[in-house]
């Protein structure tokens, strides 16, 4: 099972289907719009600088604008501050892991009263974590390294009405 890739053509988001998930030559990625997600604000709560500065010039470039924050408490913080409409959790983070800020976050006013999908992002192996991201109530799971269309699939599939 791969990753799908999407490109957006007359206002419809429309999936690539069998095409290969790296762009090539052929000038496919140029059809992918730079505001794919130019709605969407995602709270990346990561402890590695780099890491949060790869997520958010990999979202900016489909259009989503980005609150960082470097540890589980400032992501709660910046969550009651800031409306977002996807949270990206990195699981391994020191003081405050992923499971627990995800739990203390959805016990807040903040979430009672405008919820958003929190998808597990993380180096742990998707079978090492299944049991905690599905007893925390996460939405989902992005693996690191990804692809930026892995990233891209995972938060069309979030944020989408239900």
């Amino acid at each position: 099972m791969g990753a799908k890739s999407y490109y957006f053509e007359d206002n419809q988001i429309k999936p690539m289907g069998d095409i290969p998930e790296e762009p090539s030559s052929s000038g496919l990625f140029e059809k992918i719009q730079n505001d794919l997600l130019k709605d969407i604000t995602i709270l990346v709560v990561d402890d590695n600088p780099i890491n949060l500065t790869v997520a958010h010039k990999t979202l900016a470039k489909f259009g989503a604008k980005t609150v960082k924050a470097l540890s589980g408490a400032e992501g709660i913080k910046a969550f009651k501050k800031q409306s977002v409409q996807l949270i990206l959790m990195d699981l391994h983070m020191p003081f405050m892991d992923g499971f627990e800020a995800a739990q203390k976050l959805k016990g807040t006013k903040e979430f009672s009263e405008r919820p958003a999908p929190i998808l597990a992002y993380t180096t742990y192996a998707f079978e090492d974590v299944k049991e905690q991201i599905e007893s925390c109530g996460l939405d989902g799971y992005i693996g690191k390294p990804f692809t930026q269309y892995q990233v891209l699939e995972r938060i069309i599939e979030a944020v989408k009405p239900q």
